[in-house]
C-alpha cells in the first residue's frame, strides 16, 4: 500500500512538474517573441532616426557654405521655392545617400531592410530668413507601420544688405576743404564765394568723393598696410603665420577700399546732375575746380585699381593656404571665400586693368575644374556648389543669383561713368 501511493504520488508530482514546465515555455516563448518584436521595432526606430539625422545634416552643411544650397540638394527651385521629396533611399536614388551609396555590393544587411521599405520624405517650408525643414521616414514593420520624423531650421539668404561704411566726411567738413583748396582761403564760407546753389551743390558732390580718396591714398595706414603686406610676400611658405597674415592684409585693404568706394557712390549723380553749373564759377577758380573733378575720377579710378590688385592677391594667397589647411573647418573656411572672390572676379571681369577678361574667365574656369576633381568623392556639398556654379556661368546667372558681384558690378560701372563726366564740361569762354 504504501509503496502504490509513493507511485502515484510522484506521477502526480511528474504530471505538476510538465504543466509547468509548459506553461512557462509558453510564457518564454511569447516573452521571447515579443521581446524580438519590441527589439526589431527599436532598431528600426534608430535606423531610422540615425538616417534622419544624416539628411538634417547635409542639409545644414550645404546651407552653411552655399547660399543656394537648398536648390544645390534639390530641396528648392531657382526661385527658392521649396520641394517636398518622397524618395526610396538605396542605389543613389537620392543625393542623401549616394556617396557612399547604399546597394547590394557595398552594404547588403543595410540594402536588405531599407531597399523598398523605407521611405523618406523632407518637407520644406521657406519663412522670413529661414527654412523649416521635417525630414522623416516611414516602413512596414512587424509590429506595424514603423514612422520617424524630426525638424530643424535652416538659415537662408534673405536678399540685398545695406554695406555699412565710415569714410564719408560731412558736409560741413567738404565746404571747409573747399574753400581753402578753392580759394587759399580759410575761415571763409562757400555761400559767399559761389553765388549760385547749383554750382554750390556741384563742388560739394565733387569734395564728397574728391577729398576721401585723396586722404586714403595718402594716409599713413594705407601706406604702411600696403608696405608690410610687400614686406611679408617674401615669405613662401604658405602654411605659416607670416603668409597668413599678409593675406588678411590684402583682404582687410580690399574691405575698407569697397567700403570707402560704396560711401563715395551716392555723390556721383549729385555731379551728373549739376555739372554744367560749373560755368557759373567765376575764373580762375573755375579752372581749379575743373581740375578737382578730373582728379577726383582718376583717384576713384585708382581706388578701383587697387582694389583689383588686392583681391587678385587675395584669391592667389587663399589658394595655397588651402593646400595646408589642417581640418575640414578650416578647408571649408577657405573655399566660401574664394568661391566669394572668384565671382566678383569673374562677374566684374570687364572692370579689370591688371590682367585680361579672357585671363579672369580661365582662372575661374581652372578653379572650378580643380574643385571638380578633388572633392568629387571627398566632400558632395562642395562638390555640388562647384557643378552648381558652372552652370550659374553657363547660364549667365552669377551676378543675379549673387548680391555682392552685383553691387559691386553697379559701383564700377558709375566709377567709369563719373570718370567721363568732365567730357560734359562747358568749354571755357
Amino acid at each position: 500500500m504504501n509503496w502504490r501511493s509513493k507511485a502515484g504520488m510522484s506521477l502526480a508530482e511528474i504530471l505538476i512538474g510538465f504543466l509547468i514546465i509548459v506553461s512557462a515555455s509558453v510564457i518564454f516563448f511569447q516573452t521571447m517573441h515579443r521581446f524580438r518584436k519590441d527589439t526589431t521595432f527599436n532598431s528600426e526606430n534608430y535606423l531610422a532616426s540615425s538616417l534622419i539625422e544624416k539628411v538634417l545634416e547635409d542639409c545644414y552643411q550645404e546651407s552653411e557654405l552655399n547660399l543656394h544650397g537648398m536648390q544645390a540638394i534639390g530641396l528648392a527651385d531657382a526661385a527658392g521655392k521649396p520641394y517636398t521629396v518622397s524618395t526610396q533611399v538605396t542605389d543613389k536614388q537620392t543625393v542623401f545617400f549616394s556617396n557612399p551609396p547604399i546597394t547590394v555590393a557595398s552594404l547588403p544587411n543595410l540594402h536588405h531592410v531599407l531597399d523598398d521599405n523605407f521611405i523618406l520624405s523632407v518637407k520644406t517650408e521657406k519663412k522670413p530668413g529661414f527654412y523649416e525643414l521635417t525630414a522623416g521616414f516611414e516602413w512596414k514593420a512587424e509590429s506595424g507601420k514603423g514612422r520617424a520624423f524630426s525638424s530643424t531650421r535652416i538659415l537662408s539668404f534673405t536678399g540685398d544688405k545695406e554695406v555699412l561704411t565710415s569714410f564719408s566726411m560731412t558736409t560741413d567738413k567738404v565746404k571747409e576743404r573747399l574753400v581753402k583748396d578753392l580759394f587759399n582761403s580759410t575761415g571763409s564760407n562757400l555761400e559767399v564765394r559761389v553765388g549760385s546753389i547749383g554750382a554750390q551743390n556741384l563742388l560739394v558732390e565733387v569734395g564728397h568723393i574728391y577729398y576721401p580718396c585723396l586722404d586714403w591714398l595718402n594716409s599713413a595706414d594705407f601706406k604702411d598696410r600696403q608696405q608690410q603686406a610687400k614686406s611679408l610676400e617674401v615669405f613662401s611658405d604658405a602654411g605659416s603665420d607670416d603668409y597668413a597674415r599678409c593675406s588678411r592684409l590684402y583682404f582687410e585693404m580690399a574691405r575698407d577700399l569697397l567700403h570707402l568706394m560704396m560711401s563715395l557712390k551716392p555723390h556721383i549723380a549729385g555731379v551728373k546732375t549739376n555739372i554744367s553749373f560749373i560755368a557759373n564759377i567765376p575764373l580762375p577758380t573755375r579752372f581749379v575746380a575743373e581740375s578737382r573733378v578730373h582728379r577726383a575720377g582718376v583717384s576713384y579710378r585708382q581706388l578701383r585699381r587697387i582694389f583689383f590688385n588686392c583681391i587678385l592677391k587675395v584669391a592667389e594667397r587663399y589658394e595655397q593656404q588651402l593646400k595646408k589647411a589642417d581640418s575640414q573647418r578650416k578647408q571649408r573656411q577657405m573655399i566660401g571665400r574664394l568661391f566669394n572672390i572668384n565671382r566678383i572676379l569673374h562677374v566684374n571681369r570687364e572692370f579689370s586693368e591688371e590682367i585680361s577678361s579672357a585671363e579672369i574667365v580661365a582662372r575661374t574656369d581652372r578653379f572650378l575644374g580643380a574643385m571638380l576633381n578633388f572633392f568629387r568623392d571627398k566632400d558632395p556639398s562642395i562638390y555640388r556648389m562647384t557643378d552648381q556654379e558652372r552652370s550659374f556661368i553657363a547660364q549667365n546667372k552669377l551676378k543675379n543669383n549673387f548680391f555682392m558681384p552685383r553691387l559691386i558690378g553697379e559701383l564700377f560701372k558709375e566709377i567709369d561713368e563719373f570718370v567721363v563726366v568732365t567730357d560734359l564740361l562747358p568749354p571755357v569762354q
